[in-house]
């Protein structure tokens, strides 16, 4: 059976699957999406939603249900290290014990970190997506080859039930299907590993642990032990929990560890033999860093775990694949609407590919470092004098560890990674500016072209008060103070030759757009004259210190960059759809 044609084929209905059906939805855009998994995840897996992720998720109407069904805050404040739960504690980082860095973190943005489990947020994800009438989703349903030509790409399916075929014509395809993507398989392109691995066991569970918890706010309780070296992480703060550790398959393969023998090395880790342990999923998985060579190839993108994999340390995982699928849909929107060349397609791998590379690096840097307390591929034999307070060599052992435990800092405050990063590509206007340089903790600030836009809050004339980035939303963005009407004539004339809807933001004490702050003009580093152009992705693509001679020549040739345009002239219907007529051998 062949399908009717479609704009996107979207293959993967995880995270990254199912944020980019969500971005299609919105832009109207007819797309398919394929999984072969049956449903939505059974395992918790990736747990961590960073702040830039649930600023996405705030645009698009989720992120108080996604807080809802989160980890309270006050539960989830740092990590602890201990021989085992009832045992020594060998240190601690919380961010409650440095007030400044969590006033820092409340003031670079709208939202904060979250803890939700994958098997939590998933379906919420899938509610959003299959809300808009552009969007079908079909689980159970494995992608056997992906084949393409200048006119599109042909996409042969089969059901995991009963094994019927059939056949998607696409104009574009994302592949977002996981670690062992058949997509990527399929367009032979490469993922080297580019550090040793590891096998790692996460085991779902819940008991009941409140008492060996006592007071501690911890996410993650790191166990260092002879009988066992994991870690625990609290899904709801209170009896639902995951534990991970190590296993050599060369030992013991994964069969080996059934419930009954996890609920045992459970127990240990915990440290009660007799606390009740209801096992619900044994979930076996490759600690591996491996980038994709490419990410795109002709029509085919790749994204999420099929682009690139990396250690949880840090967290890094689940939030790369959703900001990537973010980065990817707007370009394929506007390209799909008329609105831009197919050359703007060619910036995704030129973004994203460094921000996969600098995740990868530092979680790798948090693995290492984890290492270093045991926690992570011990031998247990040097660990038996661990718990032995009589023991020199034991308290030698728990010095070392405790010594160690200052530098996982980068584990818990990672917002200059989350935020910092900046692109470089055809889509960016290069104003001649060097950007305040952020470390993995601490993020500076900037307007400079390629950042993400710093957030404000702005009061509305209405007297609601709004991040200015949820004010842009996914439109492009005019940013501008009160001496800005040229700037907003211009943003007029440019969205009505290129039929783009352009939001204008006038911004100052006396505008539309109140900063009772004071902050924006400080912040993005122009004058009330001055123009901050910002991108769907809420990246800022132009920046204009002051009004120029001629502000509808600069945004012109700004937009005509930055959307691979060959023209300038008006567009024949503004806002238009490309209609494509699909057949198995092209347009």
């Amino acid at each position: 059976m062949t399908t009717p044609p479609l704009d996107v084929l979207v293959v993967g209905a995880g995270p990254t699957g199912l944020t980019a059906a969500i971005l299609l939805g919105r832009a109207g855009v007819q797309t398919y999406v394929v999984a072969r998994h049956p449903g939505t995840a059974q395992h918790p897996k990736a747990h961590v939603i960073n702040a830039r992720t649930m600023e996405l998720l705030r645009q698009w109407g989720l992120s108080d249900a996604v807080s809802e069904a989160a980890l309270p805050p006050e539960r989830g404040l740092g990590m602890g290290w201990m021989t085992r739960m009832t045992g020594r504690e060998l240190g601690r980082i919380t961010v409650d014990d440095d007030p400044a860095v969590l006033e820092a973190m409340l003031t670079k943005s709208s939202e904060i970190l979250r803890s939700c489990p994958q098997d939590v947020l998933e379906p919420l994800l899938l509610q959003a997506a299959e809300a808009h009438d552009c969007v079908t989703v079909d689980f159970a349903t494995e992608v056997l080859t992906v084949d393409q030509d200048g006119g599109g790409v042909t996409t042969r399916a089969r059901s995991v039930a009963d094994g019927t075929e059939r056949t998607f014509r696409s104009l574009y395809v994302l592949g977002a299907d996981g670690a062992h993507s058949t997509v990527r398989r399929r367009l032979g392109i490469p993922a080297p590993q580019l550090q040793a691995s590891g096998h790692m066991m996460g085991v779902h569970f819940t008991a009941d642990l409140a008492a060996y918890q006592r007071d501690r706010p911890y996410l993650l309780w790191w166990i260092t032990n002879p009988d066992t070296q994991g870690v625990f992480i609290t899904l709801d703060g209170q009896r639902r929990w995951t534990y991970m550790f190590g296993y050599d398959p060369d030992v013991r393969p994964a069969e080996h560890f059934t419930p009954e023998r996890c609920a045992r090395i459970i127990r240990r880790a915990v440290g009660a033999p007799d606390v009740p342990v209801e096992v619900h999923g044994v979930f076996p998985w490759q600690l591996e860093t491996a980038i994709a060579e490419r990410f795109r190839e002709g029509r085919v993108y790749l994204a999420g775990d099929a682009a690139h994999r990396f250690p949880p340390t840090g967290g890094f995982g689940m939030n790369t694949g959703i900001q990537d699928a973010h980065n990817v849909v707007w370009k394929l929107v506007h390209v799909l609407n008329g609105t831009a060349g197919e050359a703007l397609l060619d910036t995704y791998e030129t973004e994203r590919r460094p921000v996969a590379l600098a995740n990868a690096e530092q979680s790798v840097i948090n693995a290492e470092r984890v290492a270093r307390t045991g926690a992570l591929f011990a031998d247990p034999s040097s660990l038996l004098d661990i718990e032995n307070d009589q023991s020199p060599d034991g308290a030698a052992m728990r010095a070392r560890i405790a010594a160690a435990i200052p530098a996982q800092r980068e584990q818990a405050f990672i917002t200059g990674q989350t935020f910092g990063y900046i692109y470089d590509s055809a889509a960016v206007v290069e104003d001649g500016t060097t950007a305040p340089k952020s470390t993995v903790s601490e993020y500076r600030p900037t307007a400079r072209p390629g950042a993400r836009a710093p957030h404000v809050w702005l009061r509305t004339a209405t007297d609601e008060v709004v991040s200015l980035l949820d004010a842009i939303s996914d439109h492009f963005a005019v940013l501008t103070g009160p001496e800005g009407q040229t700037w907003e004539d211009a943003a007029a004339e440019v969205g009505h030759r290129y039929g783009l809807r352009i939001v204008t933001l006038r911004i100052g004490a006396d505008c539309p757009w109140a900063d009772e702050a004071g902050q924006w003009q400080e912040l993005y580093e122009v004058g009330p004259s001055g123009c901050v152009l910002v991108r769907p992705d809420g990246h800022v693509a132009m920046r204009c210190p002051a009004d120029p001679a001629d502000a509808l020549d600069f945004l012109t040739r700004a937009m005509t960059q930055i959307l691979a345009r060959e023209e300038t002239s008006p567009a024949t219907t503004p806002g238009r759809r490309h209609s494509h007529s699909l057949s198995a051998g092209g347009v």
